[in-house]
């Protein structure tokens, strides 16, 4: 599968056509899944979200910006990564690419977030927490959010 996540960048897309990552740190012996509050600048706002970033290295795969995203913005590192979903380019939606880092712990010495948007919150929550923050609309229902609740899915199976 890996092989198949080897797709090289050409030139170095715009922001608003480059691929994005989405990265879903998740716990398999609590089922719970990390959820940041991001403030975005471009929206003056909060938003609880999932760890994700543009593909904006040429030299690197999909899989690499992943780790490199979940290092990057929550300090954390895995030895399983997961490959869930990726999406096409779809009626000028960009394409997705969703992958699950299995029971990531705290790293030593995080490298710098180059972001300008910046966290504000972050947490742990299981599927029926989860689930209260799309019912309170704290999370929209969007392509990401069906993905985090197919992780949530999958993880239940292997611990029924």
């Amino acid at each position: 599968m890996v092989e198949t996540l080897q797709k090289k960048l050409v030139e170095k897309p715009n922001r608003n056509e480059r691929e994005v990552v989405i990265v879903y740190p998740f716990n398999t012996e609590t089922n719970e899944m990390y959820v940041i509050q991001e403030y975005i600048h471009s929206y003056d706002r909060k938003f609880w979200k999932f760890v994700s970033g543009g593909v904006d290295k040429v030299d690197k795969n999909i899989l690499t910006h992943a780790i490199e995203e979940l290092a990057e913005e929550v300090a954390m590192e895995s030895d399983v990564f997961f490959h869930l979903y990726s999406s096409e380019k779809v009626f000028g939606n960009r394409p997705m690419h969703y992958f699950i880092a299995e029971d990531p712990v705290v790293m030593e010495n995080p490298p710098v977030n180059p972001d300008d948007d910046y966290i504000t919150d972050a947490k742990w929550v299981d599927e029926e927490a989860f689930q209260k923050m799309l019912d309170n609309k704290e999370l929209l229902w969007d392509q990401g959010t069906m993905c985090a609740l197919q992780a949530f899915r999958k993880y239940r199976k292997c611990n029924a």
